[in-house]
């Protein structure tokens, strides 16, 4: 009997990469045989988002895609969307099953082995937040999820109904996940979470994030540490400090010395420049205390790369709100944006708000917004010319012979001479060129 074969579609966030990882582990364990989303399956995970109105309907298109595939198939549609509004799901012909996030991490239970003899072996357990994972499939640097869910309440945001109340994972299974990536091989661990800076506040003995990074960056093993997305009140000067540092006073790598493990990256979500669309965001903070926290971070490592998170189009955002936000955006010494066009979601207050944007003067708005994102980038990656950095290598070109690519600690594409064998290691570079956004350079002499 052929092995049966399963697929599974991830949209969305790191958190939903991680957790289609958690899947994919289950499935294995079962004994199926994971195939490409566009190709004929028994089995089609749909690991779903909605942050967006583009991302919801992206995930109702590929469950019929799916389903023409091979119209035998067992389609289960789960994430983020099949927890908000899982009847809308349903709804749709081609979808058998709708799992909702908790459920997510229990998948096997919910599916037939793919032989029936087939021994299954699962990884250790984070408890409430699922199994952990022994490696991330196609991926170099692998994610480490250390929280989950969200106690505020913005305007827009439908994530705390689809994540729920804030949550941490203790501090030991974040080792004991991070040390069976690192066993896989991964030279970079990403940090990642809902909302990243609450990490420890509901977990006995106050470990924070800073300290939780702290004892991490003493791990003989680790290589590189990165942090995702923080609230802007959640950068700590400790933390600060400790990015600024690179991680290299705690514990530096002796493969490559310079810039230590911690990557001296933020993303730090602005949202809006304009100090009356903060407030009907419900965000809370304002422009000044968002422009004092990027200059003391560029004030303490100018090398920092430090992005942004920009939504255009929010109910009641004026011309002159958005002019606002451009120039506040342009005088802050930022190196890239994300820029969301703003779209309702249900059960969020912001849906039910007068004055909605046109959709033609938001798509405008966020055209706007990305080329100021893109010729910031490059003039970051101009600065570093004439620099060492470290870059962890992701690829080596099947198309231009010796030419090596990756990322560099402060966020930067790069692409330099090398051999094969470098793919997964991290290596120094000298940035000799840079072309819009990608560095270009050599390993030292």
């Amino acid at each position: 009997m052929a092995t049966r074969t399963a697929a599974i579609k991830t949209l969305g966030c790191k958190l939903n990469q991680f957790e289609s990882e958690q899947m994919r582990e289950q499935l294995e364990a079962l004994g199926y045989r994971i195939v490409s989303f566009d190709l004929p399956a028994d089995l089609y995970i749909l690991n779903s988002c909605m942050v967006t109105s583009r991302t919801a309907r992206d995930c109702r298109r590929l469950c019929r895609v799916a389903k023409r595939t091979n119209p035998q198939a067992l389609l289960v549609a789960t994430g983020c969307y099949a927890e908000v509004e899982p009847e809308a799901l349903k709804k749709i012909a081609a979808v058998d099953l709708v799992l909702d996030n908790a459920a997510r991490g229990r998948l096997a239970e919910f599916l037939p082995p793919a032989q029936a003899s087939a021994p299954a072996s699962f990884p250790p357990s984070y408890a409430e937040t699922g199994p952990m994972i022994r490696h991330m499939a196609g991926h170099t640097r692998a994610f480490v999820k250390i929280q989950e869910g969200c106690n505020a309440r913005c305007a827009y945001c439908v994530i705390p109904y689809a994540r729920g109340p804030s949550r941490s994972v203790p501090s030991d299974k974040v080792f004991e996940q991070v040390q069976l990536l690192l066993e896989a091989g991964h030279p970079e661990i990403v940090l990642i979470g809902t909302h990243l800076g609450q990490y420890g506040a509901d977990l006995p003995g106050d470990i924070t994030l800073a300290e939780l990074v702290r004892r991490l960056c003493e791990m003989p093993e680790l290589r590189r540490l990165r942090l995702s997305s923080i609230e802007p009140r959640e950068v700590s000067d400790e933390l600060i400090e400790l990015v600024a540092a690179g991680g290299q006073s705690l514990a530096p790598d002796p493969h490559c010395p310079g810039q230590g493990k911690l990557c001296r990256h933020w993303h730090i979500p602005m949202q809006s420049g304009c100090d009356e669309i903060l407030a009907r965001m419900k965000r809370p903070y304002d422009t000044a205390f968002y422009r004092a926290l990027i200059e003391r971070i560029k004030s303490a490592e100018p090398d920092t790369a430090v992005g942004a998170d920009v939504i255009v189009g929010f109910p009641g955002e004026s011309d002159e709100h958005f002019k606002r936000t451009r120039a506040f955006i342009e005088s802050l010494p930022l190196t890239y944006l994300h820029v969301f066009t703003y779209s309702p979601r249900r059960h969020t207050p912001a849906a039910q708000m007068p004055e909605q944007v046109p959709g033609q003067v938001k798509k405008e708005r966020n055209h706007i917004l990305h080329e100021i994102s893109e010729r910031k980038r490059a003039e970051f990656a101009r600065s570093m010319v004439g620099k060492q950095l470290e870059v962890v290598v992701e690829q080596f070109s099947e198309t231009t012979e010796g030419i090596l690519s990756g990322l560099s600690d402060n966020y930067l594409r790069a692409q330099l001479d090398g051999p094969e064998d470098s793919v997964g290691d991290i290596v120094p570079m000298e940035v000799t060129g840079a072309a819009e956004a990608v560095l270009r350079g050599e390993l030292p002499i």
